[in-house]
């Protein structure tokens, strides 16, 4: 059975089906996206002076990866194009090079763009606690007051010691919840009707998993491999077991950060007041200590939990590369079956290439949105 429309337009609206269908799906896609760009501007207009950052990605990237999408929008048109015109071989290679321009486009954000995000510290400074980190900060100018008339910053990025990500992500942790960590117990009750060589052997068994677990959990914590033999051992003096668990209790809820984002490190630098296109390089310093007890509770790398900035850019970076990778994979397809179905249904090929195209468009289109709202504002 022939599906009626595919090639001939429909009477009633000028159009063949797939086109029909596109331009709805665009539509749909169209309310979405700007909702989501909508509600992305109005937290925005709506967040606390200091609170939203600026300079966070890397511009000359974020341009690159927009002349490939508009290079590949160029692409997909001249392949329709050539297939149009029954020239097949040049059809096929520049569907190709739209294939290649997309799979480049999502290489970078997959490979370079979000990893190096995962590797950055990020944390704000508790507004009680920001007076103690000024130098960094720069809140404070010569007279006491904010500087360069500024709003109050908060803000404080770079890089821990290496291996330090991990234990720098742990929230501040209270003596109470790390010892619950050491000295976890069974909470198992004895059931009805169970007799006591049984319930021992379970409450035995149930430890036996307890202590198995207790060194991956304080390793997740952060805690040094070599302290935890010594903080498990039940023989232990309870002055030195005390005072082991302050050390190693003290070190968690401390962050040392070997490099600091240019803002952070010449705070009073007025050059951090300007946009910057090329990315400035970590600037070294001794070492600045940070007490987690004055940081909010959301710090770490720079994820969606740090901060609705993140949040929403992670989700409208990673719903667009969806709809990147979507593209893709029907360009493989069609590159793949194309023999087929230019030999015996060469106007149909040519409808699934035009409709794809104006998928490919609208991916284009959504990207001009993202760049300047995230990458230049």
């Amino acid at each position: 059975m022939e599906i009626p429309y595919t090639v001939k337009p429909r009477p009633d609206t000028g159009l063949t089906n797939p086109k029909l269908g596109i331009w709805l799906f665009i539509a749909s896609e169209i309310m979405l996206f700007g909702g989501l760009f909508a509600g992305y501007i109005f937290m925005r207009q709506g967040a606390d002076p200091g609170y939203w950052p600026t300079g966070w990605l890397n511009v000359p990237v974020g341009t690159m990866n927009t002349f490939i999408l508009i290079l590949s929008s160029v692409t997909v048109i001249l392949s329709w194009e050539a297939l149009k015109m029954h020239r097949y071989r040049a059809f096929k290679n520049w569907l190709l090079l739209t294939w290649v321009c997309g799979l480049i486009f999502l290489g970078v954000k997959l490979s370079y763009e979000w990893p190096a995000k995962f590797h950055h510290f990020g944390a704000y400074v508790k507004e009680e606690a920001a007076e103690k980190y000024d130098q960094y900060l720069g809140n404070l100018g010569d007279k006491g007051t904010i500087a360069r008339n500024k709003n109050r910053r908060f803000f404080i990025g770079g890089h821990p010691n290496e291996g330090g990500m991990k234990q720098a992500s742990v929230p501040y942790m209270k003596k109470e919840l790390f010892d619950s960590f050491v000295d976890r117990k069974s909470s198992l009750d004895k059931k009805t009707g169970e007799d006591d060589a049984t319930y021992q052997k379970r409450l035995a068994d149930e430890q036996v998993k307890v202590d198995a677990a207790k060194p991956k959990r304080l390793a997740d914590l952060g805690v040094k491999e070599a302290d935890i033999p010594e903080l498990l051992k039940k023989d232990l003096p309870a002055d030195q077991s005390a005072a082991l668990r302050a050390k190693v209790l003290a070190e968690l809820n401390v962050i040392h950060l070997h490099t600091l984002d240019p803002e952070n490190a010449n705070p009073f630098d007025p050059d951090n007041d300007k946009a910057h296109f090329w990315q400035r390089d970590q600037v070294a310093k001794e070492h600045v200590v940070l007490h987690k007890e004055d940081l909010a509770p959301a710090h770490g790398a720079l994820l969606p939990r740090l901060n609705t900035y993140l949040a929403t850019y992670f989700m409208i970076t990673g719903l667009h590369g969806l709809h990147v990778l979507g593209g893709v994979i029907v360009f493989f397809y069609f590159w793949v079956t194309a023999k087929k179905w230019y030999e015996h249904h060469h106007q149909q090929l040519c409808n699934r290439i035009e409709v794809s195209g104006l998928f490919w468009h609208l991916v284009d289109l959504i990207w001009i949105f993202v760049f300047p709202i995230f990458y230049l504002l």
